[in-house]
């Protein structure tokens, strides 16, 4: 399941507005084959991973899955479908899907054609790596990541005259590693005057631009500064 995990870790931020799961395939205690979802409409983890092992799937194997697999169709057909079709015979799961379509009936699927099933392994881990898509899913209210560079003694910004940065290097790849995982990146109206951010993900490499949201009560915002003006200007929203 530890593997199954660096494969849905692989999805982090490119998978919105879906989860980021996981799969390995093992045949005796090797893994023949691996897959994450890569992105809303593409495949899902575990059919990525059976298409990459490439046969019909021997009865001793069995397939690791971070997340329950979905049982309703969507943008995809139904992963318990193609589990059930590809001989898989034993399935380990991580996390159970907390979206009601889902939760649970997946697991219920898979055992009625004969899988043997063990849910909750790592439980917790699989849970964590989603945890701004639950709380989406379960209160339709979004995960919001409050992020502030402060000084000891409680400042904001430096001193005219001074170094712009109050954070270090470490930190500041943090950020933009947060960044390149969700959807929006809100700022208010004045740190667009004060400062002109760019607020776009650099140095992660294949990272996905979040938007960029101005809070503004009077609207009056410079319009060369970065958000309004480069190339990424169509996502700035005010």
């Amino acid at each position: 399941m530890r593997a199954a995990l660096d494969e849905a870790k692989k999805a982090l931020g490119q998978t919105s507005p879906n989860p980021a799961v996981g799969a390995v395939l093992v045949v005796g205690n090797r893994i023949v084959a691996r897959g994450h979802h890569r992105g809303a409409g593409r495949d899902h983890a575990e059919i990525e991973c059976l298409r990459h092992f490439g046969a019909r799937v021997p009865a001793r194997a069995t397939l690791y899955v971070t997340l329950e697999p979905c049982s309703t169709e969507g943008r995809t057909a139904p992963c318990t479908d193609a589990i059930i079709q590809a001989g898989v015979r034993n399935v380990v799961l991580g996390a159970i899907d907390v979206n009601p379509r889902h939760s649970g009936k997946g697991i219920v699927q898979l055992r009625s054609a004969g899988i043997k099933v063990r849910d909750g392994v790592l439980a917790d881990e699989c849970a964590q790596i989603n945890e701004a898509f639950n709380k989406w899913i379960a209160t339709g209210r979004p995960f919001v990541i409050a992020k502030c560079g402060m000084s000891l003694d409680g400042r904001l910004t430096r001193p005219a005259g001074e170094s712009c940065w109050i954070t270090g290097r470490s930190a500041r790849r943090h950020a933009h590693q947060l960044r390149s995982r969700v959807d929006a990146i809100l700022v208010g109206a004045q740190t667009v005057r004060a400062d002109n951010p760019r607020l776009t993900v650099r140095g992660i490499r294949s990272a996905r631009q979040p938007w960029r949201v101005v809070l503004s009560r009077s609207g009056k915002l410079p319009q060369r500064a970065h958000p309004f003006s480069d190339r990424r200007a169509s996502r700035t929203l005010v």
